[in-house]
């Protein structure tokens, strides 16, 4: 019976962590092995962190904007927290007992009076009393790297004075050993091409050199000291591998059980950024939380590429106000494998206020310019969804998530009743509600004015005759130059390339619909169109009134036209220089966008 007991007690050996987080929504979250807040700039990420921060490591830390509470662990007794973390406490100069250990910051020695360690009723009172255990303890606990330190952790520093003493990162590093500078070596050289070696050849400094090769320095300090001399120090480099080795350092070399780290990508490259995420998803474990925040999808694609055992919360701020999302990393793990959704990086989305899906690239670029134009201070982001088909899949994984968006797709998704079905259901109406709406998407499709086929093939063949007449007209022609005839035949060819579009076009229905949109329709469809827009956009699905989007600026002298690279190129060329009016298209069209992502108001 004394041995099952003995066994217990050593499966259930004290381990500081992080129990519950309280957000000021009074939302909870149980914080496990490997925590990300993610979200706009400005939503409340870096914020997160020092709340946990101040309220895990004060005594009286101040009120918290986005946490309101932190619980963790406590231990029974001094014996059991100092078994588990080897703390010790010192005799000053004047006989008084101190316990002193690096800052959570990971920059500086912190020192705390340790007299009472030895009075159990007093350390029971320590342990007991959270704000106490903070200020005490909690500061050996927990270390919070944060973008303001980071790039000062591996500075040039002081030995250590004696044999315990561990006042910087540089003599946690020291202590070490080598086996823990062989494993931050393989990280840089991976990461960014060059090795990182620590020079202690002077005995009162500790600094880091980068080299391409340390192979050859004498194992003696003293024989190492000039070949030292000739290799760059880490300090003069940029600050990319600077924060790399600072992170990757803190999270080897100190016994903390708790790490709050802010934006491990800043100052990185996305290759290293991702290499970040790998290495700190490896490093998450039952006996170690990491809490991070970040504003990076390459990042996030590193941490999912090793791990799915990880909780994703997604801040944003509205109108003062926090909200809080956790998210599915299975989910997200699928958007990252899938070739479609991870090409048109579909991930960044997630680290903006909203998000807009459109139907191709040029509808991106045209709409961001447009919404940037009339209000540059939206936090939105465009995505490709390649074809209309995908708008509902991606603009589902967004609503999924907690992310606002929209969808907009041209005129004619109304043509494919099936397709407008999976438009409606993706937004979750009722089956009343989609009834009803393919109904009137019926009555539209009546009113198509459709040309018989033998018309229709009559009008392509007219069309293929002339073009093979300007073929033959090329062909048979002689040039007084090679330059001449490649000029003129290349010009064909473009003619050819734009005639074979309008010649595709030409074979499909709804061709008047693409070019005009609502105002094709009779005047008794307009207003049952105009209900269907509303109701769809109500919901987040825009439906382009103008017809496609090649129709947008008519008005303004570009004409509907199915080169949409041609067209394209015009249309981003003139709108900087267009006044905006909410009365006329394209701005009353983003206005809606706008309201319905980010409540806007006039």
């Amino acid at each position: 019976m004394q041995s099952v007991r003995s066994v217990s007690k050593i499966l259930l050996m004290y381990i500081y962590k992080l129990a519950r987080i309280v957000f000021n929504n009074g939302e909870e979250v149980e914080p496990g092995n490997l925590t990300v807040i993610i979200g706009p700039n400005n939503a409340g990420k870096s914020r997160t962190l020092k709340d946990i921060a101040q309220k895990t490591t004060k005594s009286t830390p101040p009120p918290g904007i986005v946490v309101s509470d932190v619980e963790w662990t406590t231990p029974q007794n001094l014996q059991e927290l100092r078994k588990a973390y080897s703390l010790e406490r010192y005799q000053d100069q004047h006989t008084n007992w101190m316990f002193r250990t690096l800052a959570p910051e990971l920059s500086e020695e912190r020192q705390v009076p340790a007299s009472f360690w030895s009075e159990e009723q007093q350390i029971s009172h320590y342990l007991s009393n959270t704000s106490l255990f903070a200020d005490y303890f909690g500061i050996a606990m927990v270390a919070f790297i944060t973008t303001e330190h980071r790039l000062q952790l591996v500075k040039e520093a002081a030995s250590a004075a004696h044999e315990r003493q561990e006042a910087n990162l540089l003599q946690t590093f020291y202590n070490a050993g080598t086996s823990l500078e062989n494993d931050i070596q393989k990280l840089v050289k991976r990461a960014f091409g060059k090795e990182i070696k620590l020079d202690f050849t002077v005995p009162q400094r500790l600094l880091l050199r980068v080299g391409d090769d340390f192979s050859l320095i004498p194992s003696d300090p003293r024989d190492a000291r000039q070949p030292m001399q000739g290799y760059d120090k880490l300090d003069d480099q940029g600050d990319g591998i600077r924060s790399f080795v600072g992170i990757t350092t803190a999270l080897l070399a100190t016994k903390r059980n708790v790490f709050l780290i802010d934006e491990p990508e800043a100052f990185l490259a996305p290759p290293q950024a991702f290499r970040i995420g790998e290495f700190i998803a490896e490093q998450a474990n039952s006996k170690r939380q990491i809490i991070l925040a970040t504003h990076s999808a390459d990042l996030l694609r590193g941490l999912l590429s090793k791990t799915t055992d990880l909780t994703i919360i997604r801040i944003d701020r509205r109108d003062e106000t926090n909200y809080f999302n956790t998210l599915d990393p299975n989910r997200l793990r699928e958007l990252v494998n899938d070739p479609l959704l991870s090409s048109s990086r579909v991930l960044d989305g997630l680290f903006y206020s909203g998000v807009v899906v459109v139907e191709a690239d040029s509808d991106g670029r045209f709409y961001q310019t447009a919404s940037n134009k009339r209000k540059n201070n939206i936090d939105l982001y465009f995505v490709n969804a390649d074809n209309k088909q995908t708008v509902p899949r991606i603009t589902t994984l967004y609503r999924d998530m907690g992310v606002r968006c929209v969808g907009i797709v041209d005129f004619d998704v109304l043509n494919d009743p099936a397709e407008f079905k999976k438009q409606l259901e993706a937004l979750k109406f009722s089956q009343e509600g989609i009834t009803r709406m393919l109904t009137i998407r019926e009555e539209i499709a009546k009113a198509v004015k459709e040309l018989p086929c033998d018309e229709r093939l009559k009008k392509v063949k007219e069309q293929m005759t002339t073009l093979l007449v300007s073929l033959n007209k090329v062909q048979g022609k002689a040039f007084v130059s090679d330059g001449e005839a490649k000029s003129e035949k290349e010009k064909l060819l473009s003619q050819i390339e734009r005639r074979a579009r309008e010649i595709a076009a030409s074979t499909k229905n709804w061709n008047d619909f693409k070019e005009k949109g609502r105002a094709a329709l009779p005047a008794e469809l307009q207003s049952s169109f105009d209900d269907l827009w509303k109701t769809c956009s109500e919901k987040g699905l825009f439906i382009n009134p103008c017809g496609e989007l090649e129709s947008m600026l008519t008005h303004r002298g570009i004409p509907y036209t199915t080169d949409k690279r041609g067209w394209i190129t015009k249309a981003l060329l003139m709108l900087p220089g267009l006044e905006v009016n909410d009365n006329e298209y394209p701005w009353k069209f983003i206005k809606e966008i706008q309201e319905y992502l980010m409540g806007l108001e006039d």
